[in-house]
C-alpha cells in the first residue's frame, strides 16, 4: 500500500504544497523472501521536524553511536555515522542501513561517499525499481566517521529511514533544529527557510 504525506510547511512556503511517498517497508535486511521490520509504536503517517539551514553538528569518531545530518543553504545535505568504540569493542562495529528519498517530484544527485570502505560500506540509488529517487547507505562503522553529501533542489524535504544492526535507530538520529528527538521511522526533515 502507498500513501502520501502532505508536509505541513511554513506559512510563507504554503503555496509550494509537497508530498512524500513513504510506501511499505523498503529494507532489505535479510536473504529471507519477505522479512521487513518494524518500529515498535511507530505512527502510520511518518512525523516531520525542521532541520535549520547551515547549521554545523559536531561528530566526534568513536565516542558514540548517531546519524549526524546538515542541510546548508542551496539543497546540500551531509549524513555522517558514528560508532562508540567502548560498545564497539565488544560487540563490533554499529551496522547502519539508512534510506534517504526526497519529497515526490524531486531528485537527489551529487551523491558523494566520504570515508567509506569498500569492503563493508557503500551508498548507491535504492535497489527496487518502485522508488526510483530513493537511496540506501549501508555502513559498518567502528572508530572512524562513514558518510556521504548529496544534493537536492533547494528546500527540498528528505525522509530518513534508519535501522542499526538491524533494529530501529530512532534515538541515534541528530540534526539542528526544532525538535524533542526523533518521533517517527521514517522522520521527514524539512528545511526551515533560506
Amino acid at each position: 500500500m502507498r500513501r502520501a504525506l502532505f508536509l505541513g510547511l511554513p506559512l510563507a512556503l504554503l503555496s509550494a504544497a509537497c508530498t512524500y511517498d513513504n510506501g511499505d517497508a523498503r529494507r532489505i535486511l535479510s536473504e529471507e523472501p519477505n522479512e521487513t521490520l518494524s518500529c515498535a509504536g511507530n505512527p502510520a503517517t511518518p512525523v516531520e521536524a525542521s532541520i535549520d539551514v547551515d547549521a554545523k553538528i559536531e561528530t566526534l569518531a568513536g565516542q558514540g553511536a548517531g546519524v549526524f545530518i546538515e542541510y546548508a543553504k542551496g539543497g546540500h545535505w551531509t549524513l555522517r555515522t558514528a560508532c562508540d568504540v567502548s560498545i564497539a569493542k565488544e560487540s563490533g562495529p554499529c551496522a547502519w542501513d539508512i534510506i534517504i528519498t526526497p519529497e515526490v517530484g524531486r531528485t537527489i544527485s551529487n551523491v558523494v561517499p566520504q570515508g567509506l570502505e569498500a569492503a563493508t560500506d557503500s551508498v548507491g540509488i535504492y535497489p527496487d525499481p518502485e522508488y526510483p529517487d530513493s537511496y540506501q547507505f549501508l555502513a559498518e562503522t567502528g572508530a572512524d566517521l562513514d558518510g556521504f553529501t548529496f544534493d537536492t533542489e533547494p528546500q527540498t524535504a528528505i525522509a530518513i529511514d534508519t535501522f542499526l544492526d538491524g533494529a530501529c535507530a530512532l534515538p541515534y538520529l541528530f540534526w539542528a533544529g526544532d525538535h524533542s528527538g526523533a518521533a517517527s521511522n521514517p522522520l521527514v526533515l524539512v528545511p526551515t527557510p533560506e
